[in-house]
């Protein structure tokens, strides 16, 4: 179906448009949002919940009468934004999974034997990239700070500078990483 119609319709109040557009999404976005936010599949149904709830909610307050997008693309949108709530307000009581750090840096899936031999080389990466963006970084990966307690430890002006560093700093120890990874397979 034709998502500005759609949008016309479920803002008109119709019911079955609403499902539509339900079902139409759910079944992949909870398997993605199992997968990359590591989240449990009841939060995700309920994540699911609120992100259409939203996109209605903007529908009929005509926010979306005019899409620069596709349907499912806003409402994965709303719903990547929802887990990464879901996931900041749940990450401090988790343990730090060194692997999927490790993942998340070199972009694939490390073999068990290898793993120590990664985890040592992000050690020697963390060195490289000076103490700002070391401190930042494990404050946030191994000590499990919020980015507000962040802000506060290290003395940035707010929480979204905080993370804008944090991109930045990640972006090079990423770098750091690529190429030393690079020299040891030589």
């Amino acid at each position: 179906m034709n998502d500005e119609l759609l949008v016309q319709q479920i803002k008109s109040g119709d019911q079955k448009a609403l499902s539509s557009l339900y079902e139409a999404y759910r079944p992949e976005f909870i398997k993605w949002i199992i997968k990359d936010y590591r989240c449990p599949e009841d939060d995700t149904k309920d994540i699911y919940q609120v992100g259409v709830l939203i996109v209605y909610e903007n529908i009929q307050k005509g926010k979306l009468d005019h899409l620069t997008s596709t349907l499912k693309t806003y409402l994965f949108s709303v719903g990547k934004n929802l887990a990464h709530e879901w996931s900041r307000k749940n990450q401090r009581h988790q343990p730090f999974e060194q692997d999927h750090f490790l993942r998340t840096l070199a972009n694939d899936e490390p073999e068990h034997d290898m793993l120590e031999e990664k985890l040592d080389l992000v050690h020697e990466c963390l060195k490289k990239i000076g103490p700002p963006c070391r401190q930042l970084l494990e404050q946030f990966y191994f000590n499990r700070k919020s980015m507000e307690e962040i802000t506060v430890s290290l003395g940035y002006k707010n929480a979204d500078t905080a993370k804008n560093q944090k991109y930045k700093c990640m972006g090079r120890l990423r770098k750091f990483y690529e190429e030393e990874f690079a020299k040891q397979l030589t």
